[in-house]
């Protein structure tokens, strides 16, 4: 298998595009129709056959059961290496905070040990390099939803809010 390959898969939310490193996901860019247009020519897949690759495979199937309603937290290995420690421990804490929940930026830092840290934590949401998998849409500012860097912005973090929130027991 190439060392990077990536896939173009289609979501009830848009076009994803996902790419792995060594075997492990690295990335996940929505291209939501109407907002941020179609996919770019620019942007072609290194390869388009996810049965190359397992970790590919393994997200477009848990990708697949999360839109469909039947999965709420992913289990798939990340590359986050690249980035900064500081954001590579609040994903990692972000990956905690269960389907269908919010939490402010200040609870997020509260909860990675660094309460004084709410506005660095909104840089470390920006830096995401995995959104959906690695649930920064679940983050919001104190009152109000606050942004969201993933395709669409604020619009298809509004998107994944009410997805997962129609589907959690008691709403």
């Amino acid at each position: 298998m190439p060392n990077k390959v990536s896939l173009i898969m289609s979501a009830p939310i848009g076009t994803l595009l996902l790419s792995a490193h060594s075997n492990r996901l690295a990335g996940l860019v929505i291209f939501i129709d109407g907002v941020d247009g179609r996919l770019p020519a620019s942007v072609q897949p290194i390869q388009a056959v996810a049965h190359d690759s397992p970790v590919l495979q393994q997200a477009v199937e848990q990708l697949g059961e999360y839109f469909a309603g039947r999965r709420r937290e992913f289990r798939l290995p990340l590359d986050l290496a690249g980035l900064p420690p500081f954001t590579r421990t609040i994903l990692e804490v972000l990956r905690t905070v269960p389907f269908g929940a919010t939490l402010t930026y200040g609870d997020l830092a509260a909860k990675a040990g660094m309460p004084r840290a709410a506005r660095a934590v909104g840089g470390a949401m920006a830096a995401n390099p995995l959104p959906i998998v690695i649930p920064c849409h679940r983050v919001v500012a104190a009152g109000h939803p606050g942004g969201y860097s993933g395709g669409g912005g604020l619009r298809t973090k509004e998107w994944l809010l009410a997805f997962e929130r129609d589907r959690c027991p008691g709403n």
